[in-house]
């Protein structure tokens, strides 16, 4: 049997493989700039995801049935973080005098919360509206707050404004993504036998 199928290409996400261009393009234009650092660093990130995204994962029994049916539309997720992320680092954009730092924690964590609801929705949705937002929002609240763990730990950190604010951020993007997308997600169907 062949490593990857062509059923398992048709389940692929068309949009995750465009991201992963983008993402391809981005390390490509810091090379072309002289940020031969953030153009390693991008590739590197782009082989991570493509190991997240490229597997078959609904052929894994090894995996977690709650994980195997991860609808594919989200494979594009931790592409788009990697991506949203990387002129932060390349360009220095975090340490400048912009809100750019707290549109990655809003987003990355609304993209975060649209996994963590379609992994707490399944194996189909059957909590309402308000049962999603307060789980994305413990869910965000302690991703943000892990976050600035590492951050603090690897002095990344900036002041206490800033840890608080990107903490509060990260929470709010996870909740809303976890209250509009909760109800509404359906886990994708697995191969027969399982």
């Amino acid at each position: 049997m062949a490593l990857l199928t062509a059923e398992d290409w048709r389940r692929q996400s068309w949009f995750a493989w465009l991201c992963l261009l983008a993402l391809a393009a981005t390390a490509a234009w810091f090379w072309s700039i002289d940020r031969r650092g953030a153009a390693a660093g991008t590739l590197a990130a782009l082989a991570g995801c493509l190991g997240l995204i490229l597997p078959p994962r609904e052929r894994m029994p090894v995996l977690p049935a709650r994980l195997r049916a991860l609808p594919r539309r989200l494979d594009a997720t931790p592409v788009l973080a990697t991506l949203l992320v990387s002129p932060g680092f390349g360009l220095n954009w975090f340490y400048g005098a912009n809100a750019y730092d707290e549109v990655v924690h809003l987003v990355n964590g609304a993209l975060a919360g649209a996994v963590f609801i379609a992994l707490f929705e399944w194996p189909q949705p059957r909590r309402g509206a308000l049962h999603c937002l307060l789980a994305g929002a413990g869910f965000g609240l302690v991703l943000g707050v892990g976050w600035e763990v590492f951050e603090a730990l690897t002095g990344l950190i900036g002041d206490w404004t800033d840890t608080w604010t990107d903490v509060v951020l990260t929470t709010t993007g996870a909740a809303l993504a976890a209250w509009l997308l909760g109800p509404r997600l359906a886990p994708s169907p697995l191969p027969a036998g399982d």
